[in-house]
């Protein structure tokens, strides 16, 4: 009799192992070593529902993308990686080996999980080829006790953003924080300045009809290498860009607001962190953010296979979304559940009372071959930043701008 009545318990049991035994394994490929923390951690929630989720990153973007694009190549696309918006993806779209993602939006928007616009992010043609593995805004964080000891408030014009450096750097301390480490952060400020002086230029610049040696970007170069003769930036040979915020190496820093997990994690106290949006310069009226929509894409085989399909509508779902906003600090765009930090509702706040148009991060719009190029020119801008340096910089970014272009119909 008693092990007759332990039978259930048994079988039971069996069943349960066999059903997490039987669960295919997914990959999902990424260049996000930085967050392996977080993605396991969304992987370890996604196993109570059956999917045996393997995080495997790669060293760095330009290593991941040679892994990928290869694969691509050769016709053994992954089932799951993450990429880039924008150029990159519509690049690696045109190869017809990305899946298309449009029943899952529909699901994601029925339920008022996203709004209309965030898919656009993600799409090609408008055909959405992706599911957000952050929405991120690019934003200026700064330590709030610094403005508090010197009597400073976020900056709200272009002259107030300059008092406040000239402030800041009068009391003996760097005003802004940015380097070139790991290769890729050179465009940062460019973009940021040429999108606050002249945003037709910015969009000009992307889509090959305004170009690399204009004089709206020897304006923007004049204006950062003005910066850095004042001593208004940190030094750009820093590899350790988060912990030299948390030293105070720098009060304010410009960057997306998934720097602000990387920040809590490193220590710094997160009640002491302000943010505001970077200042037009005087003539540009309308109110502008830039925007990284990073995607995480399936290939054609990835949708043939269900476990991959569970697995993106678990990291889209309201558990998904709140296990990974809770890790790591990003914003996906669920409505559906609370912001994942102080700083984002608060940037959420602040687009909410102005309407703000979106612009595309600049890495994502420059055309995908010439991302590594371009950026290395900025990287050597930060390194000797004057208008010499600047000079040669617009010379080959626009040699490169112009071959590229040469052989492509601009608008």
């Amino acid at each position: 009799m008693k092990h007759r009545a332990l039978l259930p318990l048994l079988l039971s049991a069996c069943c349960m192992y066999s059903t997490t035994a039987m669960a295919k394994e997914v990959q999902l490929f990424n260049d996000k070593g930085f967050w392996s923390g977080p993605l396991q951690t969304v992987a370890n929630a996604a196993r109570a529902d059956g999917i045996n989720l393997k995080i495997s990153p790669y060293a760095n973007a330009e290593q991941y993308k040679t892994f990928i694009q290869a694969s691509v190549a050769s016709g053994r696309t992954p089932e799951l990686f993450t990429w880039w918006t924008g150029a990159s993806l519509n690049t690696l779209a045109a190869t017809g080996q990305l899946a298309p993602l449009g029943a899952l939006w529909q699901e994601m928007e029925a339920d008022g999980r996203f709004q209309p616009g965030v898919k656009e992010l993600f799409s090609v043609n408008g055909q959405p080829y992706a599911v957000p593995l952050q929405l991120s805004r690019w934003v200026v964080l700064y330590d709030k006790r610094v403005f508090a000891r010197l009597g400073l408030k976020p900056p709200a014009s272009w002259a107030e953003l300059q008092t406040v450096a000239a402030r800041i750097k009068a009391a003996g301390q760097t005003p802004f924080l940015a380097t070139t480490q790991d290769g890729w952060r050179g465009f940062i400020w460019f973009q940021e300045l040429l999108l606050r002086t002249d945003p037709k230029a910015y969009t000009g610049l992307n889509n090959g009809s305004v170009a690399y040696d204009s004089p709206a970007v020897r304006n923007v170069f004049r204006i950062w290498s003005d910066m850095y003769a004042k001593g208004w930036f940190s030094d750009p040979r820093s590899n350790e860009e988060i912990n030299d915020f948390v030293r105070g190496k720098g009060v304010m820093y410009l960057f997306g607001e998934w720097a602000v997990g990387l920040l809590d994690k490193a220590g710094f106290p997160l009640k002491e962190l302000g943010v505001f949006i970077l200042p037009n310069a005087p003539g540009v009226q309308q109110p502008a953010i830039i925007v990284e929509g990073a995607p995480i894409v399936a290939s054609r085989k990835g949708l043939a296979n269900p476990e991959v399909m569970k697995t993106l509508r678990f990291w889209v779902s309201n558990q998904g979304a709140q296990t990974w906003g809770k890790a790591s600090g990003n914003y996906i765009g669920n409505d559906k559940i609370a912001a994942p930090n102080a700083l984002i509702s608060q940037v959420n706040t602040q687009l909410a009372q102005k309407r703000h148009t979106l612009f595309l991060r600049l890495w994502e719009s420059v055309p995908s071959t010439l991302q590594g190029e371009m950026v290395a020119e900025f990287n050597r801008f930060m390194l000797k930043p004057d208008m010499s340096t600047a000079q040669h910089v617009m010379q080959r970014m626009q040699s490169l701008n112009a071959a590229y272009w040469s052989k492509r119909k601009k608008p």
